[in-house]
């Protein structure tokens, strides 16, 4: 797969956890939403954080340039592992 596109689509599961977020911030939780949340948080948090485990793989071995999408990735990352921490 192409590498920008990967990292186009990277942001899926950044999207689908902030949703999830702000509708828990806003204290907005239909039971449908709930039903969802369930079934995507997880996965969505697991492949956040293979796919930035493998952008550092691959930027450590200069296979992929660093840009935008990955830094936000990165920091997203780090975001997440800092809230399962606390």
């Amino acid at each position: 797969m192409n590498q920008i596109r990967l990292q186009t689509l990277s942001l899926i599961p950044i999207v689908t956890i902030v949703f999830f977020y702000l509708i828990y911030l806003f204290k907005w939780e239909p039971i449908i939403v709930g039903v969802f949340r369930e079934i995507l948080l997880l996965p969505s948090n697991l492949t956040q954080l293979l796919m930035t485990a493998y952008f550092i793989i691959n930027l450590i071995k200069k296979q992929i340039n660093f840009s935008f999408l990955i830094l936000i990735n990165i920091i997203f990352s780090v975001l997440i592992s800092i809230s399962f921490i606390i």
